[in-house]
């Protein structure tokens, strides 16, 4: 999964981001709110880390124009703004969560685990690119409206995949996605996988194609 870490402290977002990491996300950072809409442009977020003191905006701002353009993306704000009014605020402003700084780096692991659980967190049902479509609800797979059957694993991998279009994604990474949903693999199980996911969205006639980097991992384009 993918995580937006908003956040104009440089140091702060880079040990965010690590930990993240660590714990098998992928993350990008924004440090203000040109980047971030930029960033949301291009790219799909399981979560957003938000703080609400960024140079160019008020974070609310941006929580209220995710709202109003029916982005239910789940957001963690962060701020130094901790008094109990604030925190009415920015929930009924449409924060999924608020952590006040400063704070322990495993309660917003935690905090950002726990809004990744809760039902209908996603800003869509369906994760699409190129021909590809998977429906994140009834857990089916297309190509071109066709269905195509994929197993347990082989959904989490696409799924994954489809939602870091574009960019390079480590075996190890995916590993930690996999076993977070709760599926296990043994030894050369992830190669075996992915040949299978890779052989039925072709022969489908999917556009799209995975990539094997050497050393590195994967990326879906």
């Amino acid at each position: 999964m993918r995580v937006l870490i908003t956040e104009d402290n440089g140091e702060l977002a880079a040990f965010i981001h690590e930990a993240l990491r660590r714990e098998g996300f992928l993350s990008d950072i924004a440090r203000s709110v040109g980047e971030l809409k930029l960033l949301i442009s291009e790219n799909q977020y399981s979560a957003v880390i938000l703080d609400l003191g960024l140079p160019d905006g008020d974070g609310m701002d941006v929580l209220k124009m995710f709202r109003r353009d029916n982005n239910m993306v789940p957001v963690l704000v962060l701020t130094a703004r901790g008094g109990v009014q604030d925190r009415i605020k920015g929930l009924d402003g449409g924060a999924d969560d608020y952590l006040v700084k400063p704070f322990a780096i495993d309660e917003l692991i935690a905090r950002v685990k726990a809004l990744l659980r809760r039902p209908n967190v996603l800003s869509s049902s369906k994760l699409e690119h190129s021909n590809i479509a998977l429906d994140l609800i009834s857990k089916t797979v297309t190509v071109d409206g066709k269905n195509i059957m994929l197993g347990k694993t082989e959904l989490a991998i696409l799924e994954y995949l489809l939602r870091n279009i574009g960019m390079t994604v480590s075996r190890e990474a995916l590993e930690n996605n996999i076993y977070q949903n709760g599926y296990e693999l043994t030894e050369n199980a992830l190669q075996v996988a992915m040949h299978r996911v890779r052989k039925k969205i072709k022969d489908s006639g999917a556009l799209a194609e995975i990539k094997t980097i050497r050393g590195i991992g994967y990326i879906f384009k």
